[in-house]
């Protein structure tokens, strides 16, 4: 009966602790910012109260009373006056030097900030013209112009416009929202189907439009005929 009991308090907290997350919004970590992490981390340490002292009304109001706070700080956010409240970017590398001012400020050392530029995509500091920590502390780095990818435009290209794709089935179920949001309709989607050999969506795993109509289809039973290379 008292281990009922305890898995009981423990399935209660952990709903109370998921609605608390959705509360607070969709992030993860590296997205968080300083106040929403420390929310966090006493959020757990409260939900985690009754697993050892059995109560659990007070730890569910104190959940969500520091995910409501946590929503509070961020709508502030929003407001001119409390921008820079929590931190605000920083510019570590400006016109291709290093501010070792600023490292210093966001105790950040050296070998980190060139650890964090190759996971950029920067391998040489010499390649980056600005860099900036943001609050989150993430870096942003904008190269160089000759060290940036070429772009279509450097070469007078006008490519088409390509949109989003949408996804019309999945997992077997056709997506009419997606199909009204492209103004076409079930019986179109089943037309496209029959020229591929397909008799009903419920074959059909994904099936994706682009912006030129054209669909991608991966269905469930694919015919494979070789076999596939291991990785």
């Amino acid at each position: 009966m008292y281990i009922l009991a305890y898995l009981l308090r423990a399935f209660i907290m952990l709903m109370i602790t998921w609605l608390a997350l959705r509360i607070i919004g969709k992030k993860s970590i590296a997205q968080m910012t300083s106040y929403e992490l420390a929310g966090i981390m006493l959020l757990t340490t409260v939900a985690a109260e009754p697993l050892v002292f059995k109560v659990v009304s007070k730890a569910s109001i104190g959940a969500l009373f520091i995910a409501l706070v946590i929503l509070g700080i961020g709508y502030l956010s929003l407001r001119k006056k409390f921008y820079n409240a929590d931190m605000k970017p920083d510019v570590i590398i400006q016109n291709g030097k290093i501010n070792k001012q600023a490292l210093k400020r966001n105790k950040m050392n050296l070998p980190l900030f060139i650890s964090m530029l190759r996971l950029k995509g920067y391998a040489n500091v010499s390649d980056v013209e600005f860099a900036v920590i943001e609050p989150n502390g993430q870096i942003s780095a904008i190269p160089k112009s000759a060290s940036r990818p070429l772009q279509p435009s450097d070469m007078q290209i006008q490519p088409q416009f390509e949109g989003i794709p949408l996804p019309v089935i999945i997992d077997g179920e056709i997506q009419y929202n997606n199909l009204k949001y492209v103004n076409l309709n079930a019986q179109w989607l089943q037309q496209e189907l029959n020229k591929a050999n397909i008799s009903s969506a419920s074959e059909v795993f994904l099936a994706q439009l682009n912006s030129q109509n054209q669909l991608y289809l991966s269905l469930y039973k694919e015919v494979t005929t070789q076999t596939p290379p291991e990785i």
